[in-house]
């Protein structure tokens, strides 16, 4: 059942996640910790020419990098530092996202 979960809550939980699923947020505003984004599965589509699945189409969701990836970044972080925040996590995500490339955190 897809709902919405505030990106702050799926950084800290992402062991929860199946690593087949994808994190999808919107495509139409800029990100942050309290951004609400959906974890589904990508290949949900209801036939082979949609590329991305329904709830995300209706919600005007994007994909943004898939759970095993992003299980990484969050693995990666902790490796560095310890006692990583909310912060340092969505810091090392949007390294990521922009660069693919892990994050180096002084």
């Amino acid at each position: 059942m897809e709902n919405f979960i505030a990106l702050r809550n799926i950084l800290n939980n992402i062991e929860q996640f199946e690593w087949s699923n994808a994190l999808f947020l919107p495509e139409d505003e800029t990100w942050d910790l309290d951004t609400k984004g959906a974890v589904i599965d990508p290949d949900d589509v209801e036939d082979d020419s949609e590329e991305v699945p329904k709830f995300a189409r209706e919600n005007n969701l994007q994909y943004a990098l898939d759970i095993q990836t992003i299980k990484g970044i969050i693995k990666n972080a902790f490796l560095q530092k310890v006692e990583c925040t909310d912060d340092d996590l969505f810091e090392a995500f949007l390294y990521y996202y922009d660069n693919d490339a892990f994050i180096v955190i002084n």
